[in-house]
């Protein structure tokens, strides 16, 4: 085999360039590997940024808020993180209060699965659950209110600057500060209060208001205070029970007194009525008697006078025909009728008829009454045609 002189050497020198080269790259790549992840930082979206210098002549907290994106983060300088996101920071009794109520096991494996899937949504960084308040309030009674507030960082420097990195200003801070106002502010109504809708949204604004002052002046910004539920103690819970029974009976008495009351003048109303009515009618019928008396009177004298002048007439017509009858011409008339009433006689003998019959003519002729019968005629009496 033919080799050529200084071959190997040179293999051995080329091999050795490639070795430093890859070494040199190696330590390259990891050089700005070491340089990139301690010379830069991020931000991500959710996030603020605060710079921290440790080491320089001037150490200590940036007066910068770093929005998200990727920074330049000198030797000596740490990248800080704060969330963005609202913070969820309850005063609740649902865990407890929905465990109570599960009966069986495997109710009770669900609802604590709902609650670790809820914390795990909310984000256990910015969601923080503490034990609902008991609130003393002004009457001295305890009221058990279901809380949450919501707030954000409007100022991570001045954060960063008073309570430290990570989540020191929850416990430090937040919880306390919303403790104390809340119950500052709420504990001021009475328990009765809290069933008047107006009044208690009017309370739950004002511990709104106490507390967005607060956390403002230490860098975050408050968002909105919900009073999700409340709890009377049960003392109070019978107090007020057998207070609104009395409430309520009392008021029941007063519209039942009402009612009577109403009933009464109602009935004195009818009675005044029915008297009235009996009255007038009393009158109309005294009135009536009294027209009637009077067209009975007047119906009496009108009538006695008309037969009183009847029979005047009726005298004066018999005077009147008895002075004709007397007079000559008269004798000769009843002479006439006379002679006519013996045409209706056929025999020598008159009957019993005949003879009523003649009398009566003969007492129509001078006007004499029948009102008397006439005595029977003589047997034998005729006469002569």
């Amino acid at each position: 085999m033919v080799t050529v002189a200084g071959a190997e050497g040179a293999l051995r020198k080329l091999l050795g360039s490639i070795r430093r080269i890859g070494l040199l790259s190696g330590l390259t790549v990891f050089g700005v590997l070491v340089f990139y992840g301690a010379c830069t930082a991020r931000v991500n979206p959710n996030e603020w940024g605060v710079e921290q210098v440790r080491f320089g002549l001037k150490t200590g907290i940036k007066e910068r808020a770093f929005t998200p994106g990727l920074y330049f983060v000198p030797f000596g300088t740490t990248m800080h993180d704060f969330p963005r996101e609202i913070h969820v920071l309850e005063a609740s009794f649902d865990r407890t209060e929905s465990l109570g109520k599960a009966k069986t096991e495997d109710v009770r494996e669900g609802v604590e699965k709902y609650f670790q899937r809820r914390d795990k949504v909310l984000g256990r960084a910015t969601h923080r659950v503490i034990d609902a308040f008991n609130v003393q309030t002004s009457d001295g009674y305890a009221v058990i209110c279901d809380v949450t507030l919501l707030y954000s960082i409007s100022d991570p420097v001045r954060i960063a600057k008073d309570f430290g990195w990570g989540s020191l200003y929850v416990d430090s801070f937040a919880v306390n500060t919303f403790r104390n106002g809340v119950l500052q502010t709420i504990g001021k109504m009475n328990a009765e209060t809290f069933y008047n809708e107006e009044l208690r949204i009017a309370a739950v604004k004002d511990a709104e208001t106490f507390l967005r002052a607060r956390f403002a002046e230490r860098g975050f910004k408050v968002e909105t205070l919900l009073l999700r539920n409340y709890v009377y103690a049960e003392n109070y819970e019978k107090s007020l029970q057998e207070k609104k029974v009395a409430v309520q009976m009392a008021e029941k008495n007063r519209k039942e007194a009402l009612v009577n009351e109403e009933h009464a003048k109602l009935e004195q109303i009818q009675s005044k009525g029915n008297a009235a009515i009996t009255i007038a009618e009393s009158a109309v019928n005294a009135e009536i008697a009294k027209i009637r008396a009077e067209a009975e009177l007047y119906a009496s004298q009108t009538r006695a006078k008309a037969d009183k002048e009847v029979n005047v007439a009726q005298a004066e017509a018999k005077r009147l025909k008895a002075d004709a009858l007397n007079s000559t011409g008269g004798r000769y008339v009843v002479a006439l009728e006379t002679a006519k009433m013996f045409e209706n006689i056929e025999g020598a003998v008159m009957t019993p008829e005949q003879y009523i019959s003649f009398i009566r003519n003969a007492w129509a002729v001078i006007g004499v009454s029948s009102g008397t019968a006439p005595g029977p005629a003589p047997v034998g009496v005729g006469v002569k045609k």
